[in-house]
C-alpha cells in the first residue's frame, strides 16, 4: 500500500528563510503572510512511511526533553549533543522524504486533459 504526503519543494524549502523581506525599525511588519508555496505530493513505499514516523517522534521526543531541561543552554544551545542529535534526524527526515517519487495531483492531471480536448476542438 502507498502513502502520500504532501510538502513544499526542496527547492523552495532551503531558499525559503533567506527570501524573507527586511524590516526597518519603526515601520509596520512586512511579510506576515508568506507567498503560496506549490505542494507537492510524493509517492513512499510503506518502509519509507515508516521510517518518516519513526523519526518525527524521535525528533519530537529529542525537542521536548531539550526545552524542559533546566540547565543552562548557552546563547543558542549549539553545544548541546541534543541539538546536533535532532539536526541530524530531521536531515533524515527530509532524505528519506524526498526520495520519495512526486505524484502530480489529480486536478492538474484533470485541468491539463480537458485543456487538450478544447484545444484540439475534440467535443
Amino acid at each position: 500500500m502507498s502513502r502520500f504526503r504532501s510538502a513544499p519543494l526542496a527547492e523552495n524549502f532551503v531558499g525559503s528563510a533567506s527570501q524573507q523581506p527586511q524590516q526597518q525599525m519603526g515601520s509596520r511588519p512586512i511579510g506576515l503572510v508568506s507567498p503560496a508555496v506549490p505542494l507537492v505530493r510524493r509517492q513512499l513505499s510503506r518502509e519509507s512511511s515508516r521510517a518518516l514516523e519513526i523519526l518525527g517522534h524521535a525528533i519530537e521526543y529529542l525537542a521536548d526533553e531539550y526545552a524542559v531541561d533546566k540547565a543552562d543552554k548557552g546563547p543558542l544551545g549549539n553545544a548541546d549533543p541534543r541539538v546536533e542529535a535532532i539536526q541530524v534526524l530531521k536531515a533524515l527526515n527530509r532524505t528519506i522524504y524526498y526520495s520519495g517519487a512526486e505524484v502530480r495531483p489529480v486536478f492538474r492531471r484533470w485541468r491539463r486533459w480537458f485543456s487538450g480536448l478544447l484545444a484540439t476542438g475534440v467535443r
